[in-house]
């Protein structure tokens, strides 16, 4: 029930993604979501979602993730997309692109004829809010399928740490980011076992209505609630016993130096993608 959720958990392989720098890899997902909503502007030009699709896919296929397991973490935001564009075609305002209609509703038994009009901007604001969603979400995945939290949480310490001058608590934000990720496996174990005793005791979370179906899973917020907490109030009581504080600025286990193919792909990247928007 539960293989079927957004959530992409870190696969341990050695490959070329596996082996570039937790920065690089940041740095290059925030490049790209900053140039889809530039590119946003220019409309009916896909170059740079395009590119941006090719060196994604290029990613998840190096990186060695299963297009099974893909697929199963993508169905769900396909469906909720999917949703989601008729009303956006429907309620966008502009220039007209093509009428539809009158299309025949009946209500209580009356008969109301109803005009769809699609509009060239919401023709365009459909296709790049999908390509927006879709694309951050692939780059989310190949990010967190291809790096250790460890090495992310040191990866954004060694970013902010320039702005501790500013008074941002860089190393905090390392922390709860990796706290974040290591324990969004571990609540989803939890929330499968407890699905699994429930279902033991007789209870039915995939048959009957839906208000039976809603019923069936709040009964599981509360112990879900009180296990979030017992473990958050477990793990301050552990990081204030072994005297946990920011008093200086820890050495990074994961993160060294950025290589040659680190300083290669942060340079080519931005420049193609710069490229394709300027000239497609």
């Amino acid at each position: 029930m539960l293989d079927n959720l957004p959530v992409g958990s870190f696969i341990p392989r050695d490959t070329v993604v596996h082996r570039l720098r937790a920065r690089t890899k940041l740095l290059l997902l925030c490049w790209l979501a900053l140039s889809f909503f530039i590119a946003n502007h220019k409309q009916f030009h896909y170059g740079v979602y395009g590119l941006a699709f090719a060196l994604l896919f290029l990613t998840l296929l190096l990186s060695g993730a299963n297009p099974g397991y893909i697929w199963r973490r993508l169905r769900l935001l396909l469906l909720l997309m999917a949703l989601g564009v008729p009303f956006i075609l429907i309620w966008t305002t502009g220039q007209t692109w093509r009428t539809f209609g009158p299309l025949a509703f009946t209500f209580d038994g009356v008969r109301f004829p109803i005009e769809v009009v699609v509009t060239y901007d919401g023709l365009w604001f459909s296709v790049s809010t999908t390509c927006i969603f879709l694309l951050l979400y692939l780059g989310t995945l190949a990010l967190s399928l291809s790096t250790t939290p460890v090495a992310l949480a040191e990866a954004i310490v060694l970013l902010l740490r320039p702005f501790r001058r500013l008074g941002l608590p860089a190393d905090e934000f390392g922390l709860m980011t990796l706290l974040s990720l290591r324990f969004v496996p571990t609540l989803v174990q939890e929330t499968n076992q407890l699905i699994k005793a429930q279902v033991s005791r007789g209870a039915d979370f995939t048959t009957g209505s839906v208000a039976a179906r809603v019923r069936g899973v709040v009964t599981l917020v509360v112990p879900l609630t009180e296990g979030a907490l017992r473990r958050a109030d477990g793990l301050a009581t552990a990081l204030e016993a072994r005297g946990y504080g920011v008093t200086g600025e820890a050495t990074p286990l994961h993160e060294g130096p950025l290589r040659a193919l680190d300083w290669t792909l942060l340079v080519i990247i931005p420049a193609v993608t710069i490229a394709v928007y300027l000239w497609l």
